[in-house]
C-alpha cells in the first residue's frame, strides 16, 4: 500500500498537464489550428497596422489637395490645343510666338499655374512643391482645376494648354471634366539637348527643379508617363510631332502650318493692329495742286540744332 500510495501521489501531482492533452484526433486537430492562429495573428496584425496609417495618410493628403472651383463655364465654341514635349523642349518659347501671331489666344502653362499656387504659400502649394522637387506628378485633379479656373476667368475661347496632360489618365480626365482638345503640338527633342537647355536656364531662372538630379527624374517621368499621351493622340490623328532641335524661327514655321487652319479668324496680331491704326489716321485732303515751278527744301538736324532759328532768318531774308 505504501508503494501504491506513493505511485498514486506521483501521478496526481504530475497529472495536471497530461490531463489536458486531447483524447481524440479531432480534438488534436482543433488544438493545432488554435496554436497556428495564435502564432500567425501578431504577424497579420502588424501588417494591418502598417497599412492602415498609410491609407489614412493618403486619404488625408488627397483631401488637403483640393482647389476651390470658380463659377462659370467655357463657351461651346472653345478650342483647346495641348502643347506637349519634354522639359526644355521649347514649349514656352513657341507659345509666346503663337500669341504674338494670332489674336485672342490664351496661353496657360500648367507648370506656371502650379508654381503660382506654390508661391501663394497655401497648404496645397506646399504639398505640390514637395512633389515637384521629387520629380513626381502633382495629383491631376489639382492641375485640372487650376487650368479650368484660369480658362473660365480669362473669358477667352482659344487656349494653348502648355505642359499638360503629362499622363494618359490626365488626358482622359481633362477631356471628361472640361472638353476634348482639337489638336496636339508635340515638340520632339533629344534628352541631351533638353538637359543642356535646362541647366543653362537654371543659372538664372531661380526654379528649384532646374538642377541635374531633378531634371533626370523629370526625364524619367516624361518617358514613362508622357510618351503614351503622344501615342494616344497620334492614333486619333490629332498629334503633330515637330522637331524642336532647329532654331526657334524654323520650329515656328512648322507650328504655323498646323495652327493657321484652326487659329482665331482674322489677320495676325501685328497686321490687324496696323490696319486698324491706318483706318483711324485719315486726314481729309484740301482741294487744289502745287504750282509746277514749286521748290522744296528739306531742313534737317538733330533736336536743338537750331532748325527753327534758321528757318525764321530764311523767312526774314527771302
Amino acid at each position: 500500500m505504501g508503494c501504491g500510495s506513493s505511485t498514486l501521489s506521483q501521478v496526481n501531482s504530475g497529472s495536471a498537464e497530461p490531463a489536458q492533452q486531447p483524447s481524440t484526433p479531432s480534438a488534436a486537430a482543433a488544438a493545432s489550428r488554435q496554436a497556428l492562429a495564435a502564432a500567425t495573428k501578431p504577424e497579420v496584425s502588424a501588417v494591418q497596422k502598417s497599412e492602415v496609417p498609410q491609407a489614412t495618410a493618403a486619404a488625408k493628403a488627397s483631401d488637403d489637395l483640393v482647389v476651390p472651383a470658380v463659377p462659370g463655364n467655357l463657351t461651346a465654341k472653345s478650342t483647346i490645343v495641348f502643347v506637349l514635349g519634354g522639359p526644355g523642349s521649347g514649349k514656352g518659347t513657341q507659345c509666346d510666338r503663337i500669341k504674338a501671331r494670332y489674336s485672342g489666344v490664351v496661353h496657360l502653362s500648367a507648370g506656371d499655374l502650379l508654381r503660382a499656387e506654390v508661391a501663394s504659400g497655401s497648404s496645397v502649394g506646399q504639398k505640390c512643391e514637395a512633389l515637384m522637387n521629387e520629380g513626381k506628378l502633382v495629383p491631376m485633379h489639382v492641375t485640372i482645376t487650376l487650368l479650368k479656373n484660369a480658362m473660365i476667368s480669362s473669358g477667352g475661347s482659344f487656349f494653348l494648354v502648355d505642359g499638360f496632360p503629362r499622363a494618359l489618365d490626365q488626358a482622359e480626365e481633362f477631356e471628361k471634366s472640361i472638353m476634348p482638345c482639337q489638336t496636339v503640338l508635340f515638340f520632339d527633342c533629344p534628352e541631351e539637348e533638353m538637359e543642356k537647355r535646362l541647366l543653362k536656364r537654371g543659372e538664372t531662372s531661380g526654379r528649384s527643379d532646374d538642377n541635374a538630379e531633378t531634371i533626370r527624374k523629370r526625364f524619367h517621368t516624361f518617358i514613362n508617363q508622357s510618351l503614351p499621351v503622344k501615342d494616344h493622340y497620334s492614333a486619333l490623328g490629332k498629334c503633330h510631332v515637330i522637331s524642336a532641335v532647329p532654331p526657334p524661327d524654323e520650329v515656328f514655321e512648322e507650328v504655323v502650318k498646323v495652327l493657321d487652319p484652326i487659329a482665331p479668324s482674322g489677320a495676325p496680331n501685328g497686321q490687324a493692329a496696323g490696319a486698324a491704326a491706318s483706318d483711324d489716321l485719315v486726314v481729309p485732303a484740301v482741294p487744289g495742286n502745287l504750282p509746277a515751278n514749286s521748290t522744296i527744301v528739306f531742313v534737317l538736324g538733330g533736336p536743338g540744332s537750331g532748325k527753327g532759328t534758321q528757318c525764321d532768318r530764311i523767312k526774314a531774308r527771302y
